[in-house]
């Protein structure tokens, strides 16, 4: 019955509530087989699921993952999809955004990288972090260089820009994983004005929630923004070294000056590569010249 490709072995730590719900559901399907250190056995017609006395559950079978998100839901977990942006408030770097999904098979080892505090990780740690995940979840990363950022911001403002690119992020996610699910933003707009802004794309993402600070509510979503800072951090180093001097983050007087050095060594044609031009620091860069 679970033999060929269709097998999957999906192991879980559960809590003792979790197996108590577990018994629950599966009451008539628990068998009289007996395996050491196991609990119980359940045989259900796509899987078999065997709660050990540590409180290991193992699921085997075409649908695994699907029990393993059921019972994933007994403590409060649903697999989602969750998307973030970061450089959107530098004047120096690329607009990066990135969608992650996170399920039961992947629960275990996200947890242990302990992601949920983005705003408490320094950038070796978002580093370190990132490239772990990159390896194991599912994802889609875009990356908007300045140069095209600058004549995109020609005819769209920054909220529809930002929509756009997390539409196409959840349309290469989706492609990545079989199952269907709900992504969450992290809401930098309202639901409406998004749609809005994506209304002439040639196809839409629309099984989405929008919620404040959802970075430190799902997993996903804080994922997404580890990501998505990662490649910012690689983007802005490899545009230093094109430039030849150290581009300062944010958009504070420290910014003004090293636009204001660019401009007076390489030209505007330089600070449109690695710049955000319509930020107040490009008229400030002029003014210190000035």
């Amino acid at each position: 019955m679970y033999s060929g490709e269709s097998m999957k072995t999906i192991s879980i730590s559960a809590s003792v509530d979790q197996i108590k719900k577990i018994k629950e559901l599966y009451k008539d399907e628990i068998t009289d087989k007996k395996i050491p250190y196991a609990d119980c056995f359940i045989a259900t017609e796509d899987c078999s699921i065997t709660v050990y006395l540590s409180r290991k559950v193992v699921l085997q079978g075409a649908m695994a993952q699907h029990h393993a998100d059921i019972i994933a839901s007994f403590n409060g977990f649903v697999a989602h999809g969750g998307s973030d942006e970061v450089g959107t408030g530098d004047y120096f770097g690329p607009v990066c955004v990135c969608a992650v999904y996170i399920d039961t098979e992947h629960l275990d080892f996200v947890n242990s990288l302990n992601p949920s505090d983005t705003k408490g990780l320094d950038d070796k740690q978002i580093v370190i972090i990132a490239k772990e995940l990159m390896k194991k979840v599912p994802y889609s990363l875009l990356i908007l260089p300045n140069e095209k950022y600058n004549v995109l911001h020609k005819k769209y403002n920054l909220n529809a820009i930002k929509s756009i690119l997390h539409n196409q992020c959840y349309l290469h996610l989706k492609k990545k994983v079989k199952s269907p699910f709900i992504g969450i933003i992290d809401q930098f707009t309202p639901q409406e004005s998004y749609y809005r802004y994506i209304k002439d794309e040639k196809e839409i993402f629309r099984d989405l929630r929008f919620e404040t600070k959802a970075e430190n509510k799902y997993l996903a979503v804080a994922c997404g923004a580890i990501i998505a800072r990662h490649a910012f951090l690689e983007a802005l180093d490899q545009l230093e070294k094109y430039v030849g001097m150290p581009l300062p983050k944010g958009a504070g007087s420290k910014v003004d000056q090293a636009a204001a050095d660019i401009l007076k060594k390489h030209g505007v044609d330089m600070l449109n590569k690695v710049a955000k031009l319509h930020f107040k620091n490009t008229q400030k860069a002029k003014e210190i010249l000035d």
